[in-house]
């Protein structure tokens, strides 16, 4: 009976084990199967197929039922069609590329070990020397580009990039190249000896072997190498003799107090002594020399011509940055198709409702697009193109649209365009437009991802080349989140030492989650305490900062002799010119000037606001500050003439009547957009806008990627403007006889309301901002009120008028 038991027992372990067994070898199966396909996936990507790559993996779900994709799986050259495009173009593009096809090869090798149960260790240390590596290469293709920039993206990928950049900027082109490379012949050496001496002394043992070779065939005797005895087991005899014969060397040299002397080997014995242990000396090392790294420029020139907001170059930084990932982002949404049944009947009711005015057609296409489908009409001979523009509104009815807008002609074609929304119109995710090509690919300085147009293309501008843009859109047209794509896109593309934002907004609720950005992108000012500037005084001293940094950077430019930021921060870069004691010359950051609602500061503060927009729009371009204003109420009186000379490109949403959209575009059309991000952009000297679907952000995007950003180190100290408060007191003196002649009753005014600031001055005395903040400071001068402090208000120091009136006796 024992004996069964034990059987029983014995035959449940291994229906036990071989049950384990077959889990484990199904698993290796399939692991080997997917390394295959990801082989193939990476050996037959293509360029090419990056346009089709713009879905999500579980959009390919829906192949059998959607014929767009359809149509992309037939484009597609890789062998595994859609599927291994977009697993390709993420692997290859999106980590390491090239070097990832070391994973299909890792996970074939691991199916293998689990199938034959080989012990892992070996290969444990062969997939982290393998993987690093791969980093390594990747770097060193990213830091090649960054030098020569011929090489492919593909070969560095993202990581290998971002590892470039960072390097090159960081400590220059050779030393990035010295550093990558050293790490990949360290880690290559590493790989084979886990050790450099080792991987040193088998070198070294190559040839003595060769040499000992030589000498044996010369005097017939047997070489045995100390690797060799360690290494053979057979080899008993010769081990034997060489651990012998170490052992007496080593007894031999230590009996003599003098300096060891390397006695001759033995004859039958060839290998090699340890070398001699070098004699100690008395060496001082110097200390590490302090990193100083290249920082951004902060702040302008004082009055004296001396630095202000630049620290030394002891305290200079550059900060260690990662970019945010468009994994941050909302995956693209599955787009609606426009069938061609929708497309085909448009067309017809276009034909028929025209032909009932008389009106003949030649041809008709079709440019379906996410929210818009662009018709062209070819009219026939003889047909004036007034007569379609006169039937806009009929046109409207028998297609049942909730407007189209007529473009006649289109520029540069012979057609007549009308634009008709779509029954089910598409969301642009920015994510998808952050992700294509032409975004990624652009040169350009400020890049904007401004959407998609009628026709389906990314759209991507310059600000740097606007220079200046105006918005203008009803409530709720989209014009807040415009703004934030505006953000989004400078941050994905620009280092916090490249760009810097002046944030205003009146209504203190759309951009307040950028206050995050304080110790990377916000540019700061020392009279006030707010990141995003929410009242009119400090918009009006902000604008002004910003107004004196623009005349310090041209007394800067003068100094260099650049004509413009980008030439001025490529001779620093190059040292092509030096610092002197009245410039000290750093790289200067773009400065953008976002302005969330013109209209309530317009109603404020009129002339304040409008003389240093003005002028920055005609000056600061150079210098690279430029304006984003935008509003939601674009009549005559928020956007004056002067504002409007000066902002030649422009973005109008949807407005309320033909009016708003002659003062924002010159032209009607505006008036008849659809909402929710449809736009007209009139690009600088255009002569026509254009119509596009702006990207849709949402306000969990925004708290994403500010979370990534404010979680890094930031500056440790912050970029200041100049202080406008500064100046102005510098140039009072404090005298009786400078002072305002309203100085008195502002005195008692103040003292009366216990309350002292430049909007009570306002009202009640019916001045100008100027005037009333200099008889602030007039006050200040005469002990009256307190000094300013940021967001808070000025304290009263006089109690009562009686002792108000001893003072002013006094001052008299």
């Amino acid at each position: 009976m024992a004996e069964k038991r034990i059987k029983k027992n014995g035959d449940r372990k291994n229906g036990k084990r071989q049950k384990v067994n077959r889990k484990s070898q199904i698993l290796s199966v399939l692991m080997m199967l997917f390394s295959i396909l990801l082989l193939i996936g990476i050996l037959t990507y293509s360029r090419s197929d990056e346009q089709f790559t713009d879905i999500s993996l579980l959009d390919l779900f829906k192949l059998p039922f959607d014929d767009i994709l359809k149509e992309k799986a037939s484009h597609v050259s890789n062998a595994l069609s859609l599927v291994g495009a977009l697993i390709a173009n993420l692997l290859i593009n999106g980590t390491i590329g090239y070097a990832v096809i070391i994973l299909p090869v890792l996970l074939m090798m691991w199916g293998w070990i689990i199938l034959r149960k080989n012990d892992p260790t070996n290969a444990l240390k062969l997939t982290n020397y393998a993987i690093v590596i791969a980093i390594l290469f990747s770097a060193t293709m990213g830091v090649t580009s960054q030098i020569f920039g011929t090489v492919e993206k593909e070969w560095s990928g993202l990581v290998g990039a971002f590892m470039g950049d960072v390097l090159t900027k960081l400590i220059g082109k050779a030393g990035a190249a010295l550093i990558v490379l050293t790490s990949l012949l360290i880690i290559l050496v590493l790989a084979v000896d886990l050790d450099i001496y080792k991987t040193l002394n088998r070198i070294k043992q190559s040839f003595d072997r060769v040499a000992g070779w030589f000498v044996s065939k010369k005097n017939g005797q047997r070489v045995v190498n100390i690797g060799d005895a360690e290494e053979d087991e057979n080899e008993n005899v010769a081990a034997a003799e060489t651990e012998f014969t170490i052992k007496k060397f080593d007894e031999d040299t230590t009996q003599k107090d003098e300096k060891p002397v390397k006695p001759k080997p033995p004859k039958q014995i060839i290998f090699n002594a340890p070398d001699d242990e070098a004699e100690e000396e008395d060496i001082k090392t110097p200390p590490p020399k302090k990193k100083i790294f290249e920082s951004a420029y902060i702040g302008g020139i004082s009055d004296e011509g001396s630095e202000a907001g630049i620290p030394d170059s002891e305290d200079e930084e550059e900060i260690d940055y990662v970019f945010p990932s468009v994994e941050l982002l909302d995956s693209p949404r599955q787009a609606d198709v426009v069938n061609d049944e929708e497309l085909r009947a448009n067309a017809e009711l276009l034909k028929s409702k025209l032909a009932n005015f008389g009106i003949e057609l030649e041809s008709v296409s079709v440019t379906p697009g996410p929210v818009i489908t662009l018709y062209e009409l070819v009219p026939a001979s003889g047909v004036k193109i007034s007569r379609i523009v006169s039937l806009e509104n009929d046109l409207a009815l028998a297609l049942a649209a909730k407007g189209i807008r007529i473009i006649a002609p289109i520029p540069g074609k012979g057609t007549i365009g009308v634009e008709i929304p779509n029954h089910n119109p598409s969301i642009v995710n920015i994510r998808s437009v952050l992700n294509s090509t032409k975004y990624r690919e652009a040169k350009a300085a400020l890049p904007l991802a401004m959407g998609k147009t009628i026709s389906g293309e990314v759209f991507v501008d310059d600000l740097s080349k606007m220079p200046h843009l105006l918005i203008a859109g009803a409530t709720g047209s989209g014009k807040s989140i415009g703004i934030n794509s505006i953000i989004i896109s400078l941050l994905y593309k620009l280092h916090p030492s490249e760009v810097k934002f002046v944030i205003i907004d009146p209504k203190k609720i759309e951009l307040t989650l950028y206050k995050r950005l304080v110790n990377h992108y916000i540019a700061t000012s020392s009279d006030f305490r707010e990141e995003i500037i929410t009242t009119p005084e400090n918009s009006v001293s902000i604008l002004k900062s910003v107004e004196v940094e623009m005349e310090k950077r041209y007394n800067r430019f003068a100094n260099a002799g650049a004509r413009n930021i980008a030439e001025y921060n490529d001779k620093v870069k190059t040292g092509k010119i030096k610092s002197s004691p009245e410039f000290k010359h750093l790289k200067m950051p773009y400065i953008i000037v976002i302005i969330d609602e013109l209209a309530d500061l317009m109603i404020t503060a009129a002339k304040e606001i409008e003389e240093p927009i003005a002028r920055l729009a005609q000056m600061a371009r150079a210098v690279g500050i430029h304006l984003v204003v935008a509003t939601q109420r674009p009549s005559v009186d928020v956007i004056t003439g002067v504002i409007k000379a000066n902002f030649p490109a422009r973005i109008a949403y949807q407005v309320a009547s033909k009016t708003d959209s002659r003062t924002i575009l010159d032209m009607n059309g505006a008036e008849a957009l659809l909402g929710s991000g449809d736009m007209l952009y009139l690009p600088s000297g255009s002569p026509k806008p254009m119509r596009i679907q702006n990207v849709y952000v949402s306000t969990d995007e925004v708290e994403a990627i500010m979370n990534h950003i404010a979680k890094q180190k930031g500056y440790t100290r912050l970029f200041k403007l100049p202080s406008v408060l500064e100046k102005r007191k510098n140039g009072y003196s404090g005298r009786a006889d400078e002072r305002d002649e309203l100085f008195d009753e502002a005195a008692y005014l103040v003292v009366r309301h216990q309350q002292a600031s430049v909007s009570l001055i306002q009202r009640r005395q019916k001045v100008g901002y100027s005037r009333a903040a200099r008889i602030v400071d007039e006050l200040e001068a005469a002990g009256i009120v307190g000094p300013y402090d940021g967001s808070k208000a000025r304290q009263v120091l006089v109690e009562t008028e009686e002792t108000l009136r001893e003072i002013l006796r006094n001052t008299e």
